[in-house]
C-alpha cells in the first residue's frame, strides 16, 4: 500500500472511532477539535512508514542489506503502537484531558489501520518483538527491495507494477470511500 491509501485509512479509523463514541454528537469537542482529531488521524495513518527514513540511510549505508524490507522494523509491529499511544491516552487520564485522551485512541487506531492495510501484500510482524515474521494475505514479490531505490524506480513501480497487486484495488476503493465520507 502507498500513501493515498494509508492516508485514507487513518482517515477512515479516526472517523468510525469518532462515530463509535459519539465524540461528534456528545459535545465533547468543538468543531475546530473534532477537525484537528480527524487530520491527525488522517496523517497517522502514514505514520507506521516513519521508519522508511532510517531504511533510506541504512540502504544508502549498506546496511539494509541485513533488512530485507522496511516493514522489519519495530513501527510496523502492534505493540509499538499499542503501549505508545496507551501512553498518550494515560497522560490524557492523568491530566484530566479528554482531548489528550482521544489523541492517543485516535492515534492507536490510526496506526493499526496502516498495519491491517499492509497485512493485505507484503504483511506485518504481528507478533512482535516475540516474533519477526510477517503476516500477510497475499505474498506479493519484493520489488522495491532489490530495485536502486531511487524516485524513478518507485514511480515506475507505482505506474507500471503496482495495479498487478491486490493492494492497488483495495486502496482504490479505500480511497474512494474517504473522500464519499469527505464530502458527505
Amino acid at each position: 500500500m502507498v500513501l493515498p491509501g494509508h492516508l485514507a485509512g487513518g482517515y477512515l479509523a479516526a472517523l468510525a472511532l469518532l462515530s463509535i463514541t459519539h465524540a461528534s454528537s456528545n459535545g465533547a469537542f468543538s468543531h475546530e477539535q473534532l477537525n484537528t482529531l480527524l487530520i491527525i488521524g488522517t496523517l497517522a495513518g502514514e505514520l507506521p512508514d516513519i521508519d522508511l527514513v532510517r531504511f533510506h540511510f541504512e540502504e544508502k549505508s549498506q546496511k539494509a542489506n541485513m533488512v530485507r524490507s522496511h516493514r522489519e522494523y519495530f513501527t510496523h509491529g502492534p505493540l509499538f503502537w499499542i503501549v505508545t499511544c496507551a501512553l498518550v491516552s494515560l497522560i490524557g487520564y492523568l491530566f484530566g484531558n479528554t482531548f489528550t485522551i482521544y489523541l492517543g485512541f485516535i492515534l492507536m487506531v490510526s496506526a493499526l489501520s496502516h498495519l491491517i492495510l499492509d497485512s493485505i501484500d507484503d504483511g506485518v510482524m504481528w507478533l512482535w518483538p516475540f516474533s519477526k515474521r510477517r503476516f500477510g494475505i497475499f505474498k506479493s514479490k519484493e520489488v522495491l527491495v532489490n530495485g536502486p531505490h531511487s524516485i524513478s524506480y518507485y514511480w515506475k513501480f507505482i505506474t507500471n507494477e503496482y495495479p498487478r497487486y491486490w493492494s492497488f484495488y483495495i486502496e482504490v476503493l479505500t480511497t474512494l470511500v474517504a473522500v464519499f465520507f469527505i464530502f458527505k
